[in-house]
């Protein structure tokens, strides 16, 4: 049987993770966390120590998620032709514009970790790989030359990852004015195809003035 305790440590991951997903991890706040998860301001201290522990179980639980996926991932990044392969990455990455899932919401928090990086999550990804990483650099590496630095690489990496990922941190104002855009599958679709089709002819013309 599941003791309460419990359920209120589960409910405060759950509504930690949809609040830091929403607003990131310095604009989430205790408050909000709390009354989601119709729990008392004391609890966060109690389970997980305050909000920087809180968010450290959180990203766990993230990593977790993302590992699940990282091998099949991993393998189509160096399988599929590269295109395609960059075409699936960024497709990936957009889920969280039309979908408010668990999975979706990992992909949030991590877009705002990629703008400005907490220091909760400096630590955290100095001691675990992030598969999004892992799977990102193998791509770049498809596209750079052989003897490309780490340096090079890793930069590299960041800037694909950061391609996608500021359309999903930005979201809310996409659908506001002056833009104004619907955000659909079909515009999404529409969006992967673009970013896909820049990030390519970048890459690609990066591998050809090294050629």
């Amino acid at each position: 049987m599941t003791r309460p305790a419990d359920l209120t440590r589960q409910a405060l991951i759950t509504a930690a993770l949809a609040v830091f997903a929403e607003k990131g991890f310095t604009a989430g706040s205790i408050r909000d966390i709390t009354r989601r998860a119709k729990a008392n301001g004391a609890a966060v201290n109690y389970h997980f120590g305050g909000k920087e522990g809180l968010y450290r179980e959180v990203l766990r639980s993230a990593l977790a998620a993302f590992e699940n996926n990282a091998r099949a991932d991993d393998a189509k990044a160096e399988t599929l032709p590269r295109r395609e392969a960059l075409a699936r990455f960024v497709r990936q990455q957009l889920v969280p514009l039309t979908k408010r899932d668990q999975f979706s919401r990992y992909l949030r928090l991590f877009a705002w970790e990629h703008v400005s990086a907490s220091d909760v999550f400096r630590d955290f990804i100095a001691t675990e790989e992030l598969p999004i990483l892992s799977v990102a650099g193998r791509i770049v590496r498809r596209y750079l030359p052989e003897d490309a630095g780490a340096e090079e690489v890793a930069v590299t990496t960041l800037w694909l990852i950061q391609q996608p990922t500021a359309f999903v941190r930005d979201s809310e104002h996409l659908a506001r004015p002056p833009l104004n855009l619907t955000l659909d599958e079909a515009f999404v679709d529409r969006l992967a195809a673009t970013l896909t089709a820049l990030i390519d002819a970048g890459l690609s013309a990066r591998s050809a003035r090294a050629s």
